[in-house]
């Protein structure tokens, strides 16, 4: 063929698809709105705002210099320019609008090889719809879409899409508009009929348009007639089409991926887009600290695929002993970033990483790709190709996928450290609820909510003191409840100083007036600049098996005493205990008065802080009202339910950081032994505990005492449930450990809360039998699954407590 011989050009996928004004107010090229591959090309991620005009546009994609452009923004529609990098480009001019529709695509010589000349380009009909409201209208259709369909312009322009075609079969145009409709490309082939009756087979591509906020405005559609292709060609072109829109939906995953605030969920979108649309399977293996030694572990972390699924949760220790392995340890950043497994593994000994992993993908063909932080590799993404390969463009997709996935696992890992970091230091602030289960003799349960967004501390907060000997010989337990003015970190700083002064001063002196007059002193000397209000109650045992409570305020709501021994049905008696009330810590050091009570089985002590009886919409007093009232008809026969039935009586979310300490005196027959009897209140339950081995047992311990007051069957099983999730919680997440109890029709729910957001897994047992059994033993004894939260995940298991039907 000779240079001036015309060339044919076959217009494949688009490059861009731009829509431009032409309005005069406006700049030259103004940039109204741009499809998915523009916005790639651009190298804009996320919700990134795209160029204004076409010159900063075509700069950001590293479009070629052409004479075309000027003309574009000078307002020409022009037919069609070839531009070096095989790129074709053409506008047409929408009617009414001042409007280019431009569109960049690449190209192919349908001659390989073939000189460069003349061109002409064999491309689809083209047809711009635009969304007014909720519907589709057109608006502009080109030559090309006459003569692919038979239709005139006139025919289509104004009315619905649904006008594109002739076909009437109302499945077909159904299809129609969830392809205009869908956030990316789309691709329909129908059997349609032109304007003379002839019958073809039409091909209709969908490509959304967004303006500058993302917001969809437009659908351009390519339409192209597939009769003449052979079979074997249909399906090759449709199947190469259908590699190319998932490689665009990757891409466009990938970038959203990178907005992703759960770099755990984020990982797992990424295997699961690779393994839907670019490869038959996809895993990441991650390199972690081993908890139970010095040293690291590959971990299957992700895996997705029939090839790869049942290898979730296999595991390689690793030690400095071992030395380098070129799949955890690359030569360099020159490294490919490509590696064939088997290869990887050839003369490697049987225990490195690379052998171990070329046994667990023996015969698929994989292939890693090392996931690499800012320093080191963090973790191995591994592929398994389809039968046919995996070309140039999927390589791309996935050394991509790769560069992201490791960003994320090491960021990950840097929020793990500053939030360890974080933990320790609330840790030492944040009430302790170990000693809940301290004050032997007595049923105790406290509750601390804090409503301070991300910083998780403020200035409320409890303490109970097991006890100590006190100047008699008698065994003298304390409680404290307090409050320091202020939502910050310096009030957090001034309640962690008093609680230390008051535990100082409580281990000095048995009168609750003298520790409060010590604190008094102490805090003066300290300069601590927040107000704050306390109250400190010691709980004695008598010689006669009895009880004594005293009690010194410093400026703080008055506790509540509720005497038992009311009948069933009858609201009990509730006496607030407004006396022995004084000034705020630290205002002088005038004495304060101490008062007492006998305490009788039965009776009920509440301590709380504000934040429990005042809202916006309730004044204080009347929330006290209510708290008085909600405690008399309470009929729980625990402290837990108790102060179930209190949340639940003033609001179960709190607006403010609440404490709450209920203290229960057992009635004579617990004292025995004889299972509590069950009462007609709300079946739910919930505890805070610390992240550390103790509260497993504390955990199980409270799930045994819940299930034999609601007189519930399933004790043994929801104490093996509850141990194996707290474990999990507790030597895998961080944060303080939730557990909540719910009795449900037919079922006992359980809920346990941390702040990790790793998701627990069923797997296969190690051979080894070193673990895999704990979670499959949990799915063997109720329906189980996982929910997120803003901080972490819940860890739910539904245990029937009714005979199956």
């Amino acid at each position: 063929m000779s240079r001036s011989s015309p060339q044919a050009l076959a217009l494949r996928e688009p490059a861009a698809l731009l829509l431009l004004s032409t309005a005069p107010a406006t700049a030259a090229g103004e940039l109204l709105a741009l499809d998915g591959t523009a916005r790639a090309a651009a190298g804009l991620a996320g919700g990134e705002a795209p160029p204004r005009d076409l010159t900063a546009f075509r700069r950001c994609a590293g479009l070629p210099d052409h004479p075309v452009w000027d003309r574009l923004e000078g307002g020409e529609a022009p037919a069609g320019e070839r531009l070096p990098g095989d790129l074709w480009v053409s506008a047409g001019r929408v009617p009414g609008r001042d409007q280019l529709l431009v569109t960049v695509v690449h190209t192919q010589a349908t001659e390989p090889g073939a000189p460069p000349g003349d061109v002409v380009a064999a491309g689809p009909g083209t047809a711009l719809s635009a969304l007014h409201r909720d519907d589709l209208v057109v608006e502009w259709v080109d030559g090309g879409f006459t003569r692919t369909t038979g239709t005139p312009a006139g025919e289509v322009l104004g009315r619905s899409p649904h006008h594109l075609v002739r076909t009437r079969d109302e499945a077909a145009l159904a299809e129609l508009d969830r392809s205009a409709r869908r956030d990316g490309p789309a691709t329909l082939t129908l059997l349609d009929h032109r304007a003379d009756g002839t019958a073809f087979l039409h091909q209709v591509r969908t490509f959304p348009l967004a303006d500058r906020t993302g917001a969809p405005t437009h659908v351009v559609s390519w339409h192209s007639d597939v009769t003449r292709r052979t079979a074997e060609e249909h399906t090759d072109a449709r199947a190469a089409e259908r590699r190319a829109t998932a490689r665009l939906e990757v891409l466009r995953r990938l970038d959203g991926v990178v907005a992703e605030d759960d770099p755990t969920h984020g990982v797992q979108a990424i295997v699961r887009v690779l393994g839907d649309h670019v490869v038959a399977a996809a895993m990441v293996l991650l390199l972690r600290d081993r908890p139970s030694g010095p040293g690291a572990e590959v971990e299957v972390a992700v895996a997705h695929g029939p090839h790869l699924h049942g290898l979730l949760g296999r595991s390689l220790p690793r030690t400095r002993q071992d030395g380098p392995d070129p799949l955890l340890d690359p030569a360099g950043p020159d490294a490919p970033d490509v590696l064939d497994v088997a290869s990887l593994a050839a003369g490697r000994p049987a225990g490195s990483p690379s052998a171990w992993l070329a046994g667990l993908t023996a015969g698929t063909g994989a292939l890693a790709l090392p996931l690499r932080g800012r320093e080191d590799v963090v973790g191995v993404l591994v592929v398994v190709p389809h039968p046919a390969g995996i070309g140039p463009e999927d390589r791309t997709v996935l050394t991509s996928a790769a560069r992201r996935a490791g960003l994320l696992v090491e960021n990950a890992r840097l929020h793990a450290r500053e939030h360890a970091l974080a933990e320790t230091l609330q840790r030492s602030m944040l009430p302790d609820p170990t000693g809940a289960d301290g004050i032997d003799g007595l049923d105790v349960w406290t509750f601390y909510s804090s409503n301070v967004e991300h910083a998780q501390v403020g200035g409320d907060w409890y303490d109970v003191l097991p006890g100590s000997t006190g100047a008699g010989g008698q065994h003298v337990a304390g409680i404290v409840v307090g409050d320091v003015v202020g939502h910050d970190v310096e009030a957090a700083a001034a309640m962690g100083q008093i609680r230390s002064v008051v535990r100082s001063a409580a281990h000095e002196f048995d009168d609750p007036a003298s520790v409060l007059m010590r604190v008094d002193q102490l805090t003066g000397g300290m300069r601590i600049a927040r107000m704050a209000s306390l109250v400190y109650a010691t709980l004695q045992r008598l010689d006669d098996g009895g009880w004594e409570m005293a009690w010194s305020s410093a400026g703080h709501l008055p506790p509540l005493l509720r005497r038992g021994g009311a009948a069933d049905g009858e609201p009990r008696r509730v006496e607030v205990l407004s006396e022995a009330t004084g000034t705020l810590v630290g205002l002088g050091e005038r004495p304060r008065p101490t008062r007492e009570r006998a305490l009788a089985p039965g009776d009920v002590l509440v301590f709380y802080t504000d934040g429990l009886i005042e809202t916006r919409a309730r004044p204080m007093h009347d929330g006290l009202e209510v708290l008085v009232d909600v405690l008399g008809r309470s009929r729980a026969r625990d402290a837990a339910g108790i102060g179930e039935e209190l949340l639940a009586g003033l609001g179960d979310t709190p607006e403010d950081d609440t404490a709450i300490v209920v203290v229960r005196v057992p009635e004579e027959s617990e004292r025995d032994g004889e299972p509590l009897p069950t009462a007609d209140t709300p079946r739910r339950r919930r505890w805070q505990l610390p992240s550390e081995p103790s509260s497993i047992g504390k955990a199980r311990h409270a799930t045994l005492r819940a299930c034999a007051v609601w007189g519930l069957e399933v004790g043994p099983q929801a104490e093996i449930v509850v141990s194996e999730l707290v474990a999990n919680a507790v030597l895998h997440g961080w944060g303080t450990v939730g557990l909540r109890l719910f009795d449900l029709p037919g079922a006992l729910r359980l809920e346990v809360e941390d702040d990790s957001p790793e998701e627990p897994q069923v797997v296969e047992a190690r051979p080894d039998g070193g673990g895999g059994h704990g979670m499959r033993l949990v799915a063997s004894l109720g329906r189980w699954g996982t929910t997120r939260t803003r901080r972490g995940k819940i860890v739910w298991v539904e245990i029937p407590t009714a005979p199956e039907d």
